[in-house]
């Protein structure tokens, strides 16, 4: 059970970086940009994606990253409360016991978020541009947030 939590952790994570916007980045003309849209690039050929696949499939990856977006300030508001009822002599239990579950609604919708994303993905994918796009994404996984093997 742990490895299907690390690897929905992991595809949450993976996702969440690939599906930025490269306008996004580019706007912020940061060295990282730049990469990014090499990788969308690259990402765009191994995919064969027309020009109007491409636009789509952008698109999708626009509207979940803004609705994302909203959703992690949220919650990052209620983490910081969260945090000042647990600092200090005496932590506010009441404030506790009422953040922890929204913070975990807010959790469960942000992984919602990432699978219906993928759900509308792959309706504009085929088969074999599916399984491509799963491999990219399980490389770019592999190389950007596994722990080094030479830190073994």
């Amino acid at each position: 059970m742990k490895s299907n939590n690390f690897w929905l952790m992991a595809l949450v994570l993976l996702m969440a970086a690939m599906l930025l916007t490269p306008g996004n980045y580019q706007a912020q003309a940061q060295p990282a940009g730049s990469q990014y849209k090499l990788d969308w690039d690259k990402l765009v050929k191994e995919l064969n994606l027309t020009l109007e696949k491409a636009a789509e499939f952008q698109a999708v990856g626009a509207k979940y990253s803004q609705a994302r977006t909203e959703s992690i300030e949220k919650m990052q508001k209620n983490e910081a409360d969260l945090e000042k009822a647990v600092s200090g002599s005496k932590p506010d239990e009441v404030k506790i016991k009422e953040l922890v579950p929204v913070i975990i609604s807010d959790h469960n919708q942000l992984f919602e978020s990432f699978k219906a994303q993928r759900q509308e993905e792959m309706t504009l994918l085929t088969p074999l541009q599916q399984a491509k796009y799963l491999l990219a994404l399980k490389k770019w996984h592999e190389e950007n947030c596994a722990p080094a093997k030479a830190a073994k």
